[in-house]
């Protein structure tokens, strides 16, 4: 089995004062979801228990009815940089999208990001597929998938290598052309790079850093999205539900990353996660109920399950399983990221579920696994995943911001401390470093 990370790695899904539509109900200042202090806030609690990074998540659009408080408000770039510039230590990922930016742009940003935390910035590149989003950058449809993936691998790689272009060396000054030169000429270098869909001379005017690149990660659970992560990734972001499926995906993945002859260890897996804590099972329970009728929507499983999966209520039945084609192949009409649809059926899959078992192990939707119950059951449902090899790590959906967060840093962490995979403080080196990928500074 490859090398874990050398810890747990914990993030935060960073939305607004929570993941929850309804989140804003929650708190006792509504205008607490476009503030920027409440961000700082979450950041800091974050920090005090020693997350690797606030995962900042995007779809640059605004579609959310006003009942439902916006999940994607603020440039996560800039944000990011803000939070870089007064938060010590913490990493900061922002999310674009290879669909609507320019590898170029987004290359010189987190080299800049990078400078600016000393090492602690990373990117999350996503292939957008609302039209929506299509529809605020001039396009009326999203490209079909094999467009928005080949886009995406030409993207990645540009990423990696408008990275690398400009080096300083750090003994400049002892060399013998030092007093004519600011930097070693040869450091910097063009790419001249010519493709499908970009036309990049390069190089950045940004150096790197003296950590090296930043993190690269990517997201999603399709065969394209694994290929694009094995070639490129640090880190693969996914949703997964079910420990064997979780095993299996990991499994894969680390076959593919051999395959293209990188490193064992290369790229960590680090799964979306929803905790819901009560001093209690019972009490965690109707947390998760109160969270559930919040939301407004039916509680009638057949139209859970539909929504979920884009699927014909008229063809579900509550006490039975999904049929092996609803299960197999995605609606036509089915819209989200496949690696979600492959989260839901595998759980459906592997628990032979009938349809009433499959909308209570989502009751929140999303599509990422719910752990329900005391701190105990929390922190062994994630110990349990990283020993078995189902994660390297987990980014945390948290549902109320900043109280989840609290809770979860004072309750749970503690507990991955005392089985000893937690770290006590930061340790020194870049973000890279951090989650172990080999050959970080």
């Amino acid at each position: 089995m490859a090398a874990h990370a050398p810890h747990i790695s914990l993030s935060i899904n960073f939305h607004a004062v929570g993941v929850h539509p309804r989140s804003w109900k929650l708190v006792p200042d509504r205008d607490a979801t476009w503030s920027f202090q409440t961000r700082l806030e979450v950041a800091r609690i974050a920090h005090d228990g020693v997350f690797d990074a606030l995962w900042l998540p995007d779809l640059p659009m605004a579609i959310t009815p006003p009942e439902q408080a916006p999940l994607h408000i603020s440039d996560p770039q800039l944000l990011m940089a803000a939070i870089a510039a007064r938060i010590p230590d913490i990493g900061v990922v922002p999310t674009v999208s290879s669909s609507y930016t320019e590898p170029y742009t987004v290359a010189r940003n987190i080299a800049t990001l990078d400078e600016i935390s000393e090492g602690r910035a990373g990117v999350n590149v996503i292939a957008s597929y609302n039209p929506r989003i299509a529809q605020n950058y001039g396009g009326d449809a999203v490209p079909d998938y094999a467009e928005r993936y080949a886009r995406a691998a030409e993207y990645l790689e540009l990423f990696g290598r408008l990275s690398d272009s400009f080096r300083l060396t750090r003994d400049w000054d002892k060399q013998p052309d030092a007093a004519r030169y600011l930097y070693d000429p040869a450091g910097r270098r063009e790419i001249d790079h010519v493709g499908p869909f970009f036309k990049v001379r390069g190089p950045l005017p940004v150096p790197q850093s003296p950590f090296g690149r930043p993190l690269l990660s990517t997201a999603g659970g399709s065969e394209h999205a694994v290929g694009l992560a094995a070639k490129y990734a640090d880190v693969l972001y996914a949703a997964l539900v079910d420990k064997a499926s979780a095993q299996d995906f990991v499994a894969g993945l680390r076959a593919q990353v051999a395959a293209e002859g990188r490193p064992e260890g290369a790229v960590k897996v680090v799964p979306g996660i929803v905790p819901i804590i009560g001093s209690t099972t019972d009490e965690a329970q109707r947390r998760l109920e109160q969270l559930v009728g919040l939301l407004g929507e039916s509680i009638d499983p057949v139209a859970r399950v539909a929504k979920l999966l884009d699927l014909d209520p008229a063809t579900l039945h509550p006490d039975r399983p999904l049929t092996e084609a609803q299960l197999s192949i995605p609606s036509p009409h089915y819209k989200r990221p496949l690696g979600f649809f492959h989260a839901i059926t595998d759980v459906a899959r592997r628990g032979d579920l009938t349809v009433n078992q499959l909308a209570r192990e989502f009751q929140l939707g999303g599509g990422h696994k719910i752990i329900v119950g005391t701190p105990d059951i929390v922190a062994n449902t994630i110990i349990d995943w990283y020993r078995s090899g189902a994660a390297d790590g987990f980014v945390l959906h948290l549902q109320d911001l900043p109280l989840d967060a609290r809770d979860f840093v004072d309750q749970v962490v503690p507990l991955l401390r005392r089985a000893g995979h937690y770290p006590d403080g930061y340790a020194k080196g870049s973000l890279r470093s951090r989650l172990g990928i080999p050959g970080a500074l």
